[in-house]
């Protein structure tokens, strides 16, 4: 199930980042970072937000 609230929340900090990142790094490792990286990041961000919400509801 996609927690919508935690999706958009977590999407414009993510997406302001791979701005900067698309601009500053140099060409050799700018894809390796925007398309292996950066989305391997965003997710494990959000599992771990969804994990840890979890956790604290079965306290």
């Amino acid at each position: 199930m996609l927690h919508k609230k935690k999706y958009f929340t977590l999407i414009p900090p993510f997406l302001i980042l791979a701005i900067i990142m698309a601009y500053t790094l140099p060409n050799e490792t700018k894809s390796y970072v925007l398309f292996a990286m950066l989305p391997i990041a965003f997710w494990i961000t959000y599992y771990v937000w969804i994990y840890i919400e979890k956790q604290k509801r079965n306290e």
